[in-house]
């Protein structure tokens, strides 16, 4: 061997030595971040031991012999598991993401500081009740312990961005409650963009665009509208770069869930199910925990950062929720005087309250922040870059907001005493306190009652057109109150035997306004088919019925299709195909199938040239923002067959409905074949729709997504079938080439988790999470339940406390000093 050959092996053996070296301490670095579930410790925050069994899925079972110190537990084990998810959420409604982002979080900072979710909270904390408080400061206490004991060995991220958490106070707790809701709060979008649309096509032709239920909430246009000045969408933009930041993606924000009594249930004994919608993310919302002390036993699913089980079961009954879709915020265009010291009120200047906050910036300098507020709320327009005029007036004027996320709420003690109720009427009392975010909670118990209580704080409005910014100089169009909790609607053992909402409106002849944001009737009606398809039904039903793929609203649009091509000479062969194809299609959203790739697709387009003309992209991409209203709008149009929107502004012909049909039919079938080829068969849905868990710093690189996301897989479903799998509309506008075709079509958002539980089964929970129970990207339970989530399988959970600890695998004490 010549001393040349000798070198060269001996530099790349030195180099592969030191590669390997260099991974295998990267390696044994990371590695020591996950947590330990096993071992003992002590704090002299708690009264007594405590101990936290955790099964093969790390779900964690909480013994204490206090409530105080159960909350200690949770604190702990959430953050053992989410602590990174924890302290992102509390900085974002604190402001205070800059810290660790640097100025491309500025913004976000700006509109959370000025919309003052954290002010709010510390200014109201002295009010809330005294048991809060002990559970917030035990939980803090909790939280702040794993802290201090994990010095150097928190998750990876915070290494990555070369940062510690900071202790964890009682009132992050709330803030984190808080800014729940406002991932709920849907009005931030409508009532801009709204006005903003009325504002650029008119009167006549918004009527035709702005969802409307004429029973308590018909769309009307005031009059003084016209005086308020040009509104610019960008005041939405924020929120809406925050949403993809955070991962809060998707507009679906709802839910199903229904209960069946003993009369419809195999086992005679209420069933009740579950699968929250939110937006997908790696890791997941959900957090499964166990509590069992003296007062407090209870299972079923927290929120990280929450000292309660939010949805679940306790001894005696189970609720689960759906969101209400609530119009929960108003905006005012008001009237600043010249010293922009002062705000115009029924012909009178009145003082705004001003505040000073400082936002810290990592590798930059600190921005202060004047914060203006009137008697309504913040001037939320204060963290945007632009003005709204009043015309002939040569005064700034601005946009406050009033949102019942910042009205005094006592949500955590409405949250404990449910997670301690025993029958119908104490749950009843317990969700008088609830406020933010409004749901829709359907109830079941072990003495076969099952009811439904609607509980958000509604406000009461002196007009009924409450999606459009308000002229604030008056005072007419201020909150008039709020709904008393004994009118908001209930239902108590109803005679049909079976509860269920998804999203959709729940009364008729409600009096007061609840909101127009309803979503389309698809999921309910779905529900209801297979609630009144037998008479009996069980766990496996239901399974069976959270996984369901069949969509009603499919089959509406559908029908449109073959009439439109009625007596139409068709020269492509497979667009006639298609047509034959649909026609005999079940409606089943399969990913394997090719017809619902043909129907989503052609759903694309069709929205598309309906709308697109005269809203233009920047509105159109607003428009359909909100997925719920362009599919009820589209839905009306086509029956109607009377909207000028039919028609395309740009060409000199005046096209009809079937002839956008036709055309948005081609337009999809050109489109399948550019990407996927001629062959039909090669069009499977799942080849477009696809879901990824996406980690938070999911895009830096290709390598690091593959270590940090999950999937991507194929899957099917759409936005108006029971297992949601919502595509975003935003990308309708966009040419072929920009934007790859799974990335349009990627599933954002859907079942956040599943739960069913068989009162006749008492001590077995049927659940699921779409990842799993760690956020640690290094630890086996990042992703351990995903595959199950995707196949339509769950967890058969054993809640027996003796079997449970028999069959844990790790143990954790922590004795008080």
């Amino acid at each position: 061997m010549n001393k040349f050959l000798k070198v060269f092996i001996g530099i790349v053996a030195s180099v592969v030595a030191i590669i390997i070296v260099i991974f295998s301490i990267s390696y044994w670095m990371l590695n020591r971040t996950v947590p330990e579930y096993d071992g003992e410790t002590n704090s002299e925050s708690l009264k007594s031991s405590i101990t936290v069994y955790r099964d093969s899925s790390a779900i964690p079972l909480i013994v204490a012999l206090n409530d105080e110190d159960a909350a200690f537990g949770i604190g702990y084990v959430h953050a053992q598991d989410r602590l990174f998810q924890m302290d992102v959420a509390r900085r974002a409604g604190e402001g205070r993401l800059s810290e660790i982002f640097g100025t491309s979080t500025l913004s976000f900072d700006k509109m959370f500081k000025t919309i003052g979710i954290y002010n709010n909270v510390k200014n109201n904390y002295d009010r809330l009740n005294p048991l809060t408080k002990k559970i917030l400061k035990s939980y803090a206490d909790g939280v702040n312990h794993f802290i201090k004991e994990n010095k150097g060995k928190y998750q990876p991220e915070f290494g990555i961005l070369g940062y510690e958490p900071y202790n964890w106070k009682p009132e992050h707790s709330l803030v984190i409650g808080k800014l729940l809701g406002w991932e709920l709060n849907i009005s931030w979008w409508t009532d801009v963009a709204f006005s903003a649309i009325i504002q650029k096509i008119g009167e006549e032709k918004a009527r035709q665009l702005l969802p409307d239920f004429p029973q308590n909430a018909p769309t009307i246009i005031p009059s003084e509208f016209k005086n308020i000045a040009t509104i610019k969408t960008e005041i939405i933009n924020t929120d809406r770069k925050f949403r993809e930041f955070t991962g809060f993606i998707g507009t679906h924000i709802g839910s199903n869930n229904w209960v069946v009594n003993n009369s419809m249930s195999s086992s005679a004994k209420p069933i009740v199910a579950n699968d929250p919608h939110l937006a997908f993310s790696a890791p997941g919302k959900w957090f499964f925990i166990m509590v069992s002390s003296p007062t407090w036993k209870v299972e079923g699913f927290s929120l990280p950062g929450i000292p309660a089980v939010i949805i679940g079961k306790n001894q005696n009954i189970s609720w689960v929720v759906t969101n209400v879709m609530a119009d929960d915020a108003d905006f005012y265009a008001e009237q600043i005087d010249t010293s922009g010291t002062k705000y115009l009120i029924d012909g009178n200047w009145r003082n705004l309250k001003s505040r000073k906050e400082i936002i810290k910036v990592k590798n930059g300098g600190d921005e202060l922040l004047d914060i203006r507020e009137n008697h309504r709320g913040p001037l939320i327009t204060d963290s945007h870059p632009y003005n709204v005029l009043y015309p002939g007036s040569k005064n700034n004027a601005a946009l406050s907001m009033r949102w019942t996320g910042l009205e005094f709420s006592d949500d955590l003690f409405s949250l404990l005493m449910i997670n301690k109720a025993s029958n119908w009427e104490e749950f009843k009392l317990a969700l008088s306190h609830f406020t933010v975010p409004g749901q829709n909670f359907v109830y079941g118990d072990n003495k076969n009652n099952i009811g439904y209580i609607c509980a958000s704080k509604l406000p009461v409005r002196s007009n009924a057109s409450p999606t459009l910014v308000y002229n604030g100089t008056t005072s007419s169009n201020d909150w008039k109150g709020f709904v008393p909790y004994g009118e908001m609607p209930i239902l108590f053992n109803p005679a049909q035997n079976f509860i269920a909402s998804a999203n959709n409106k729940t009364l008729k002849n409600f009096p007061h306004h609840i909101s127009n944001l309803w979503e389309p009737s698809s999921r309910i009606e779905r529900i209801t088919q297979l609630l009144s398809s037998k008479s009996k039904h069980n766990v496996k039903d239901f399974k069976t019925y959270q996984n369901d793929l069949i969509s009603p609203y499919s089959q509406k649009i559908i029908g449109f299709i073959k009439p439109a091509f009625q007596n139409v000479r068709i020269n492509d062969n497979n667009l006639r195909d298609v047509i034959k194809l649909l026609d005999s299609w079940n409606y089943e959203m399969n990913s394997g199938s090719q017809l619902p790739a043909i129907y989503n697709v052609f759903l694309k387009f069709l929205i598309k040239n309906i709308f697109e003309d005269e809203l233009g992209k920047e509105l159109f991409s607003q428009y359909v923002f909100v997925a719920n209203v362009p599919y009820r709008k589209l839905l009306e149009i086509l029956e109607a067959n009377s909207s000028t929107f039919l028609d395309n502004i740009n060409t000199a012909e005046i096209e009809t409905r079937d002839e956008i049909i036709r055309n948005s039919l081609s337009e999809a079938t050109t489109y399948l074949e550019k990407h996927f080829g001629k062959n039909i068969a090669d069009w499977q849905w799942g080849n477009l729709h696809t879901v990824t868990f996406k980690h938070m710093f999911s895009g830096k690189s290709d390598f690091l997504d593959k270590i940090i996301n999950i999937g991507p897989y194929p899957i099917g479903g759409d936005g108006t079938t029971i297992f949601n799998t919502e595509y975003s509309f935003r990308y309708l506008s966009n040419s072929d080439d920009e934007i790859p075709v799974t990335t349009k079509f990627e599933n954002i958002l859907g079942p956040s988790m599943r739960y069913i539980y068989d009162f006749g089964d008492p001590e077995i929970i049927h659940f699921i999470l779409p990842t799993g129970q760690s956020g640690n990207f290094m630890s086996s339970h990042y992703s351990d339940m995903t595959d199950k989530w995707r196949k339509g399988k769950y967890i058969k959970l054993d809640i027996n406390e003796n079997r449970f600890i028999q069959k844990s695998k790790s143990k954790i004490t922590i004795t008080a000093n």
